[in-house]
């Protein structure tokens, strides 16, 4: 489980700027009690293992070693998207009220840069003897530690393997592959639906689209270098992703669902296949959440043969806002959540992946994930979303691009053809 750990990181961080090294100002102390405010979304409230919800294993650590701290929850959307809006309110406001905040992997070049996260290097210690040297890379900018990574993923297909079975199918390698698939148990089974995907206008659709991208021989850029995100492949890709919902292959309502919304069919028992990140992998074994335990498995996305395999890494970490009005205690709660204690809670509650050292070699957390070792060959074809300096700008226009083909808006040409021009600009 340590070499899917240590893969996962490496992927993670090929397209950030990180170093070793570097420090951080002194911040001020605060006396007397202090509340600090976490900024995530209602997630941190849930537990999808057996362990209980995240935001209860960090309060009860810091009562037991700060007792003077209060830790409250600020929920905050639940879209990536949603998210980095928000945090850009506050750094563009100088707003200190929310301490802590989640950051995503693709934020931290951006992040870095507008000096929207306080350098950790010096303010929370025992980083880099307890954590992943790749993990802290992946969150680190020009040498600063920005964040405290806390839980990592991949894109992949989940498969029903008694339906694929039963109809004598094996694993499809291409999409033409599902199709047939999917062709022969609909037209017994009329009541499954073929293939579920998140095609909201949200993160993760330019998620989906970089594995179909990829899946049809595509890439994020050309030759020379340059973004190719109109190149022939690109729209045939965005064209297949299309004609699965004017088929039937995938249900009309696709384009306005995210990520919860696309996997509660295959999770009820009533689809083939679904797009999702391997966090599932954790719970569909667990009859009380899932009615396909034990007939499911997890691989990478199909592709055309002229194509790749791919999965999307990714991964967030806790950073702490540079205007908070209590750094100090901020910085006591962020130790709190790179310990052992915290990092353990993770993995029981929402487990793989993690990124402190040793954590998969515990009976405990090995009992509680499983299935982590089906996220192991999915790993060989991970990949970053598209490498970016300006990536929330860059990934707001796929999304809209993206979003107004699928509804009919734009063909896929000239949606991503007015994606290309628009990403040219931001140069």
């Amino acid at each position: 489980m340590k070499r899917v750990i240590l893969f996962l990181l490496i992927l993670s961080c090929l397209s950030i700027p990180a170093f070793a090294g570097g420090s951080g100002e002194e911040s001020s102390a605060e006396d007397g009690p202090v509340t600090v405010t976490i900024g995530y979304n209602r997630f941190l409230e849930s537990s999808f293992g057996s362990g209980p919800p995240p935001i209860e294993v960090i309060r009860e650590q810091v009562a037991a070693r700060y007792p003077d701290i209060t830790v409250e929850l600020n929920i905050m959307p639940d879209t990536t998207s949603g998210m980095r809006d928000a945090i850009a309110v506050w750094m563009n406001a100088e707003e200190g009220t929310v301490d802590i905040y989640g950051i995503d992997t693709p934020w931290v070049p951006e992040f870095g840069r507008a000096g929207w996260a306080l350098p950790l290097n010096d303010r929370v210690s025992g980083l880099r003897e307890n954590f992943n040297e790749r993990g802290l890379e992946t969150f680190s900018y020009e040498g600063d530690i920005l964040g405290v990574p806390f839980w990592g993923s991949i894109s992949g297909l989940y498969y029903r393997t008694d339906l694929l079975e039963e109809y004598g199918f094996e694993v499809p390698q291409t999409y033409d592959d599902m199709r047939r698939i999917a062709d022969a148990i609909t037209a017994d089974r009329p009541d499954l639906t073929a293939f579920t995907w998140p095609g909201a206008k949200e993160e993760s659709l330019v998620m989906v689209f970089s594995d179909f991208l990829h899946g049809f021989g595509g890439s994020y850029r050309d030759a020379e270098g340059n973004y190719a995100f109109d190149s022939d492949d690109a729209v045939e890709a965005l064209s297949f992703m299309k004609r699965l919902v004017d088929e039937g292959y995938s249900p009309q309502e696709t384009s306005a669902w995210r990520g919860e919304e696309s996997r509660r069919r295959f999770v009820e028992g009533d689809a083939i296949f679904t797009w999702h990140n391997s966090d599932l992998v954790i719970w569909l074994d667990d009859p009380e959440r899932s009615n396909v335990v034990g007939n499911w498995n997890f691989t990478m996305t199909p592709a055309q043969p002229d194509g790749e395999r791919v999965g999307v890494a990714g991964g967030f970490a806790f950073g702490i806002n540079p205007h908070s009005d209590t750094p100090d205690a901020a910085a006591r709660v962020m130790e709190v959540i790179a310990s052992e204690e915290v990092q353990r809670g993770f993995a029981l509650a929402w487990g793989p992946v993690q990124y402190y050292e040793g954590l998969y070699e515990q009976e405990d957390i090995l009992e509680a994930n499983p299935n982590a070792d089906r996220i192991t060959d999915v790993l060989d074809g991970a990949i970053n979303r598209p490498p970016s300096t300006s990536y929330t700008e860059l990934s707001a226009i796929l999304q809209e691009e993206i979003h107004t083909a699928l509804t009919g808006g734009k063909s896929p040409r000239e949606a991503l053809e007015d994606a290309q021009s628009r990403v040219d600009r931001l140069r």
